[in-house]
């Protein structure tokens, strides 16, 4: 298989990262609204966190676009991609993918396999990645559901379990 060029890492990622933002607003439109968590306060808000983060990651990911359409990626970059560039690109595709899962599937499900996959991704062998998977996605879930009282997405099964 030959490798892209250079620079066309450049566009997958900033391509990668406009689309994170755009699954975030789409959320906090249709899965955060329908659960009555999109408006209020800080403390009522579910959305406005993520929001935020979004609009940061959408103006970030349309100044490094007009950055690669003036010709500053990566032909003329010090920069160049590594042998690890592939690896980056598919896990931020996997956190698009999962973001556009979790109001589907839920957090319960959706994050201990995104969490495998990951740890699987970085060398962790099939066994160990499995069990660390459910292992991080149970901890986060324990402190942000059961300790901070955040609403995490159930998914179409209705799934919780610290809440």
């Amino acid at each position: 298989m030959e490798r892209l060029k250079p620079y066309a890492y450049d566009w997958i990622a900033c391509l990668l990262f406009l689309a994170l933002p755009l699954v975030i607003f789409w959320q906090s439109a249709t899965s955060l609204e329908e659960q009555g968590v999109a408006h209020g306060g800080p403390m009522d808000n579910a959305a406005l966190f993520p929001r935020m983060v979004a609009w940061l990651l959408l103006g970030l990911a349309l100044v490094n676009g007009v950055r690669l359409a003036m010709g500053r990626g990566a032909r003329t970059s010090p920069v160049a991609p590594t042998e690890t560039t592939p690896l980056a690109v598919i896990v931020a595709g996997c956190f698009v993918v999962y973001l556009m899962a979790v109001p589907y599937l839920g957090y319960h499900l959706a994050t201990p396999v995104l969490m495998a996959l990951l740890l699987r991704l970085f060398g962790i062998r099939n066994s160990l990645s499995l069990c660390g998977g459910i292992a991080m996605s149970l901890v986060v879930a324990a402190v942000f559901q059961g300790l901070l009282n955040v609403v995490l997405p159930v998914g179409m099964f209705k799934i919780t379990l610290f809440g």
